[in-house]
């Protein structure tokens, strides 16, 4: 069982909730598409873990993922952290084919991927086809359809939260 926690940079509490930053981790992580299609499970925990996924502004992702080079744009995985550019996150990327949620679905489940699988990014497997989740979709499609899930095929859970979440 993968433990994590979730925090929202607090100097961004005026763009993004905590409580529904989490909601849609959970959400996520929780979905049979997600991680748990490869029989991995996660329990989100108050503080620490194996990582925290936060949403943070460019500066505070280039300084968590250090010394990876993030250049105020890219998202990653490192130092215990999920460090998720919240420009991305509101904006997605320029042409970006889909919609946004697909779009952070991607992040989650591209870069909590990082902590799951060895290194290593895949390419298209051919146009038209779906974009392989640890493919780096942020850095362009290359004729592959957007894809935010593991295992798109499998069902969505209508409700399995990781824990109950504050009302």
């Amino acid at each position: 069982m993968v433990e994590f926690s979730v925090e929202a940079d607090p100097t961004l509490t005026d763009r993004l909730s905590q409580d529904e930053l989490v909601a849609f981790v959970v959400e996520t992580l929780s979905d049979e598409r997600s991680w748990r299609s490869q029989g991995v499970g996660f329990r989100l925990v108050d503080d620490g873990g194996e990582f925290t996924i936060t949403v943070a502004s460019p500066d505070r992702v280039d300084q968590l993922c250090r010394p990876l080079r993030t250049n105020g744009y890219f998202s990653c995985a490192t130092n215990g952290w999920v460090a998720l550019n919240i420009e991305r996150w509101f904006g997605a990327i320029e042409n970006w084919p889909a919609d946004l949620e697909t779009y952070r679905r991607y992040l989650i489940n591209h870069e909590v991927g990082h902590y799951i699988l060895p290194p290593g990014h895949p390419g298209c497997p051919g146009a038209g086809e779906l974009a392989p989740v640890m493919m780096q979709q942020t850095k362009g499609l290359n004729g592959c359809r957007a894809n935010g899930w593991v295992s798109p095929g499998s069902r969505p859970v209508p409700s399995s939260p990781l824990r109950q979440l504050p009302r």
